[in-house]
This record gives C-alpha cells, structure tokens and sequence, in this order.
C-alpha cells in the first residue's frame, strides 16, 4: 500500500506547507539561485557530496532539499525548525517522513516543477528501489512530453498512464475538466495526494490498463508518457508494458483517434525498436494507415541496442555487480531474439480530421524546448493554410519572414575575395529548424516583410536574375512552401507564439 494517507491531510495544512515552500525558495527558481539545479529531472545522486556540502549551514530551505530532495535524515529539531511543529507532526501523520529516535527521514521527494509542488517516490530509500510499484519522480521524458504538448484552451483533457500525476496537473490549467488514468493503483494514490496539494479539483483519477477506463469518451488533447522501455519483460510499472518492442506504444496510438474529439490532439513520447535494412519512417508510417488523423513524429535519438540496455540498466537498476550482468545478458539476448540492431526515441503528435489526411516525419537534433507545444500548433495550422491554398493563391499573399529566422552564409575565398558558396536557414526559437536555402533566394527571403504579393517579387527576382517569371516562380514556389511549413515563412494572420500580432 500507498505510504501516503491522503484522508489525513486538510486544504489548510496542504496550503501551508506549499507556502512554506514558497516563502523557503523552495521552487525551480530558488534552488536554481541557491543550488545550481538546473532542472528538476537532474539525477542528484551525482552531486550529492557537493550538494550536502552547500546545505551545511542549515537554514531552512537547507532543511527542505536535505530532507525531500537529496533523502538524507535530519535532526527532529531541524525538521520542526524548518516546517513548525505544527506541520512537521503533519507530515509524519501523512507519511511524508518517517522517524527514528531523533532522526527524521522523508519517505517521498517533493519536486517543484512548472509552479507545482509533486510528491514522488524517495529514490534514496533502499526498499523502494526493486518494487515493481515504484512512483517516478520528474524525469527527461516528463519534462519533454510536458514541452511538446499543445497547450491551447480545452474542455476535457486525458493524461494516459498518469504516474504521479505530472501531465494531468499541467493540463488542469488549461482544460475544463482532466481525466487521470494508470493501472498502478499506488500511482493514482500519489497523483490524488498531489492534486490536493496543489489545489486542483478538476482531476477525475480512474484505475484501468490503456483507454479501458475511459471507454467510450473523446478528449480534445491526450498526453501519453508511458511505459515505454524496449525491455524483455515486465518488472517496473513506470519502465516497462511486458509487450515484445513497442507493440504496446504502437497500440496506444492505434486506438487513440477513437478517444479524439474532432481537431484533439494525441501526443505522445515514446521508444521504438530499429531492424537492418528498414528505415524508422517507414516503420512509423505503417501505424497510421487509415487512422483518420494527420500525424507528425519526431526522432529525437537513436541508440544502439547495447548502449540503449547499458543506459536503461544503469539509471533504473539497483546497483549490484552480479544482478547487473545477469539483467544485461537478459536485454541482450532479447534484443538478438527480436533482431533489434537499435531503438529509437521520439514523439508523436495525432490531430482527428476528417479530411485526406498526411503523415510528416522529422529529426530534431536539439533538446525540445518549453514553447513547443505552441510550434507544433503552429505547424498544424500553416499545413492546413498550405493545403487550402492553390498556388495561384499563395502568389497574391504577402508574406513575411520570421523574426526568429537567421540565415548562415558559408563563403570560400577566389581570387582574393571572399565568394558565397551556400547559406542555412534556422530558427532561433521553438522546434530550431534549419536547412539549405538557394543563394539566389536569400535576397527574395529578406524583401519578405508582408507588404508586397509573392508574385510581384519574384517577378522582380526573376528581372535581377535575367530568366523568364514563369520559370522563377515555378521552380520557388515548391521551396516556399516547404520553408511556410517549418515556419520561416508567415502568411497574414500567423504568427510565431510569444509574439504580438
């Protein structure tokens, strides 16, 4: 069972313990200032000396990290000195902390994350490291999947797999009313248990394997980080689904446009398996045949099979030397079984339309920033722009380049000058785009500044350059579609998120 007794735990003590939080600089901007954590998914235990010794001193937000972050015991004293009296006695009757003689150790870790305050499982603690029940903190996948999801106003919300509750939290302060789902009835305890803390009530939290739960609802937007290791069997809830590959992942997106109310999103982070011989886009695009959604998906990383079970080893198990290998054999010889040469990383984002429908396949070869959400909404909206656009269309719009586009110029010395060979194009927001541009459209893309139809100015770049209009705009226009779809391009009406229209 849950260690956590939510029945105890009143609104006013919860809200006075996320005060005290605050007032302590016990959120990402303080322990940022304070301790140099960039981010709440950083694996601690690899600072831990440097850490203890920047909390020495023992001030009250000292206390708080030692305690609930870095899960080292503290004194009685210190703990009553940091929260009061009053709420240390609280805690201990939630089961926040545990003590013993005078020392007082806490059983989860509180993470501040996004202006909430998530209750987890304490990795420092020895008897939690093998249950198959575990609850996970914040980690890189929590943070990516909470960047890339459209955050647009909603009025009903899926988090799928909800673990601590990190997804459905996020989506409560965007959507009317949020549903929870997981089958680790341990999970959905410390999900209940945050949502109070954090003062929301518009989180329904249902116990169930994949959409079971929720049968027969649609959603405007479900968020999916689940399970979703390449691993030989079924031994941690949060890592593993017990399904050969990604079959289960690929489940979860194959059944997902059922769930979507028309124009909802589905997104999801996830790995899947590589073969010799097949390309990953092709793999993927298989999924979709027939889905009635537009999809975009992302590769982030690939890895070879060894190194993908070394990595999933290293941060998930216990460390013991003869366990170590015996898991790593295990992995190995199911990878050689499966005929997996590597496992990929990515995300996946499903829009319902009714509509012929198309399928976009990417890398990106940088982290996922905060504001993606809002590019990939973006990016929806500039696609349907180009589909309902004919080319005769697009030539009488004014266009305009992005504020965020810069151009990169690689240059070769001739005859004592310096002569442009090829230039980039790349965004410096959102989703970093960047590819090649035609030399003989870099001076076209600058004239772009939404005053001028399209066709005026490539009949003026047609002039410059001594060739036939028709020709120019035949040959440009393909390239000026590809470069409004990534965003370099704005039509009238479209702008870049986090600026003013």
């Amino acid at each position: 069972m849950c260690e956590l007794r939510l029945a105890e735990a009143t609104p006013t003590e919860l809200a006075r313990l996320r005060e005290l939080c605050r007032e302590a600089g016990y959120d990402e901007e303080g322990l940022a200032r304070a301790f140099g954590l960039a981010t709440p998914a950083e694996r601690l235990e690899r600072r831990l000396p440097h850490l203890l010794y920047l909390t020495r001193e023992g001030k009250r937000l000292d206390t708080l990290v030692r305690l609930f972050m870095l899960g080292v015991s503290v004194t009685r004293e210190e703990t009553e000195a940091a929260l009061g009296p009053e709420l240390a006695e609280a805690c201990a009757r939630w089961g926040l902390v545990q003590r013993c003689g005078d020392a007082v150790s806490a059983r989860v870790r509180l993470t501040p994350f996004r202006g909430l305050l998530l209750a987890t499982d304490q990795p420092q603690r020895p008897e939690i490291a093998r249950r198959a029940d575990q609850v996970m903190g914040i980690t890189p996948s929590t943070v990516t999947l909470a960047n890339f999801t459209v955050r647009r106003p909603a009025r009903n919300a899926l988090d799928l797999g909800t673990g601590c509750g990190v997804q459905a939290l996020l989506a409560a302060s965007h959507a009317e009313q949020v549903w929870a789902t997981d089958r680790n009835s341990r999970a959905l305890e410390f999900a209940r248990f945050n949502a109070c803390l954090n003062n929301l009530a518009n989180i329904c939290f249902l116990q169930g394997d994949r959409y079971e739960p929720v049968r027969g609802r649609r959603f405007e937007l479900i968020a999916v980080n689940p399970p979703f290791a390449v691993s030989p069997s079924l031994r941690y809830y949060y890592r593993d689904s017990g399904e050969p590959a990604e079959r289960f992942v690929q489940g979860l997106a194959r059944m997902a446009p059922e769930h979507l109310e028309e124009g909802g999103f589905f997104q999801m982070i996830l790995d899947w398996v590589e073969r010799a011989g097949q390309d990953w886009r092709q793999r993927l695009a298989s999924w979709f045949e027939g889905s009635g959604c537009d999809v975009w998906a992302f590769r982030l990383s690939r890895e070879p099979a060894p190194l993908y079970a070394y990595v999933w080893l290293r941060d998930t198990e216990p460390a013991d030397a003869t366990e170590a290998d015996r898991l790593y054999r295990q992995w190995m010889e199911y990878f050689e079984q499966e005929k997996v040469e590597a496992v990929s990383n990515g995300l996946i984002a499903m829009r319902r339309r009714s509509a012929r429908n198309w399928a976009r396949f990417d890398e990106i070869s940088t982290e996922v920033p905060p504001s993606a959400g809002e590019w990939v909404e973006l990016a929806f909206r500039l696609s349907d722009y180009l589909e309902t656009t004919s080319d005769e269309e697009l030539l009488a719009a004014r266009l305009r380049l992005s504020q965020d586009a810069r151009l990169i110029e690689e240059s070769q010395v001739r005859q004592g000058r310096w002569q442009a060979e090829s230039c980039r194009i790349r965004l410096c927001r959102g989703l970093y785009w960047e590819g090649r541009v035609d030399l003989r459209l870099k001076d076209l893309l600058a004239r772009m500044d939404g005053r001028h139809e399209l066709r005026d100015l490539l009949v003026h770049l047609a002039v410059e350059l001594g060739a036939a209009p028709g020709k120019v705009i035949t040959q440009a226009l393909p390239l000026l579609r590809d470069l409004i779809l990534r965003g370099f391009l704005l039509p009238e009406g479209f702008d870049p998120p986090g600026q003013p229209a």
